[in-house]
């Protein structure tokens, strides 16, 4: 995000009151506010916003609108991906496996493939080991940790068998 992102403008047919409710609308106003930001009075704004919002051309400018607002969150998106990449790289040489893996995690974060409280990586082990209680890791002991105690509980699982 160094760089402003470009908007491009599209020179549009629209009056100046319905191109500012394409614009309030696209913007995330409610078709009553939206009206009402166009200058719309308020007592009608919510029956102007439907009249406006099922005319062809105000459905299209909005269309547009969208369009270029997620045209320049993509690009910003791929630019703090790129960003992250030398870290990911360094993680990587250095065999810092949870380091490469919290980026790719930010990665998938910014792309919206993860959500919430979702993760991709361990967060530690189980506090108490494997019987511990579920969902209650130990940040502290690491992604080496947890696969070591996987392993751990391979062998016995071997072992018993």
């Amino acid at each position: 995000m160094d760089t402003p992102t470009p908007v491009i403008e599209i020179e549009s047919t629209l009056r100046p009151r319905h191109e500012a409710f394409a614009r309030a609308y696209a913007a995330g106003a409610g078709g009553a506010g939206a009206a009402r930001s166009a200058g719309y009075a308020s007592s009608g704004a919510a029956q102007r916003a439907s009249e406006l919002l099922r005319r062809d051309d105000v459905a299209a400018r909005i269309a547009e609108l969208n369009a270029e607002t997620a045209e320049a969150l993509s690009i910003e998106r791929h630019e703090l991906i790129a960003k992250l990449e030398p870290a990911f790289e360094t993680a990587l040489d250095e065999k810092d496996i949870d380091a490469v893996l919290q980026v790719v995690e930010l990665q998938a974060r910014i792309l919206g493939l993860i959500h919430g409280g979702a993760t991709i990586r361990p967060r530690g082990y189980p506090i108490g080991g494997p019987g511990g209680a579920p969902g209650a890791y130990d940040p502290s002991a690491g992604h080496m940790a947890f696969l070591d105690l996987l392993d751990e509980e391979a062998a016995r699982k071997d072992e018993a068998a």
